[in-house]
């Protein structure tokens, strides 16, 4: 062995990181896995959730005594989605196994990304979506870089960062307790405007998931007050709260985000605005949640 080659623990670290890679990456010959950008997938997330779908609708197979046809839950979920999300005649929908291979193939590989992501968010939506679906979904959005991520099972939302991704799932997984249900709703509905374009809605959804998490810490009070309890009971940094109701006061002075929108119709909030406040909010919810705890005021 040369003295380049790492040794001990270093080549522990060095064997794990080769596991994540392809041989072409851990080489050097085609660039390392990155993020890719807001409004693109892959041919490999294509071909991925594919081969996903083509296992699913061949164990949903059935023989009716003429032909090969669709059966169970995803009957169900291709049906609606016919009629609700491409706002097709329900006569034209074919229960036939081969047409619903061929229309799902044909959606999932030559499909814009957008109508890609838009029908996979109405199938996690559907009631019969399958156990499991949301999660496999986002491991492969994971897996192939996708600036995209599945939150609460439901919605499809955009992230900025892996660290963005991770205080998403945080915050979904902190507000799982019922008393958090309208925080919840607020965040997830921040996640569909941020998706659907919707800058300014999502910023202002962000914000009141914040405002419902307060309102728990303090029912009759404001989110400073809320703040100003736990910086008492809690131990909460000065800057920290300073640094939010800063954050707070810029979406209550901008113009069409906190209120109704006024003037000109339209607030100054671009991707990059709501990108980070629904990662700053997320953050904060399960920051706010866990020192609840910890002062005994959840």
């Amino acid at each position: 062995m040369t003295g380049n080659q790492p040794k001990g623990s270093e080549k522990e670290d060095f064997l794990e990181q080769r596991k994540k890679l392809s041989f072409k990456a851990a080489e050097g010959l085609v660039p390392l896995p990155a993020q890719l950008a807001l409004g693109e997938i892959t041919q490999e997330f294509r071909a991925v959730v594919w081969a996903h779908f083509h296992t699913v609708l061949e164990a949903q197979r059935r023989f009716d005594g003429h032909a090969f046809c669709l059966a169970g839950p995803w009957l169900v979920i291709l049906r609606d989605a016919h009629v609700y999300h491409h706002h097709r005649p329900i006569d034209e929908f074919s229960t036939r196994h081969a047409d619903a291979l061929a229309s799902v193939k044909g959606l999932i590989l030559s499909g814009k990304w957008s109508d890609v992501l838009g029908w996979l968010e109405f199938v996690l939506k559907h009631p019969s979506c399958p156990d499991g679906f949301a999660k496999e979904v986002n491991s492969t959005m994971e897996y192939c870089h996708l600036a995209y991520g599945v939150f609460d099972a439901k919605v499809i939302c955009p992230i900025g960062s892996t660290g963005e991704r991770q205080s998403l799932e945080r915050a979904f997984a902190d507000l799982a307790a019922t008393e958090f249900h309208g925080a919840r709703a607020h965040l997830r509905k921040a996640a569909e405007e941020l998706t659907a374009s919707h800058y300014s809605y999502s910023v202002r959804e962000s914000v009141h998931a914040v405002e419902a998490i307060a309102r728990v810490l303090e029912p009759s009070a404001a989110l400073s007050s809320a703040l100003g309890r736990l910086e008492k009971s809690a131990k909460v940094h000065p800057a920290l709260k300073s640094g939010f109701n800063n954050i707070y006061g810029y979406t209550s002075d901008e113009k069409g985000i906190r209120h109704p929108l006024l003037d000109d119709g339209t607030a100054k909030v671009d991707q990059t605005d709501a990108l980070f406040m629904i990662g700053a909010c997320a953050a904060f919810v399960s920051y706010l949640i866990n020192k609840g705890h910890a002062a005994g005021l959840l």
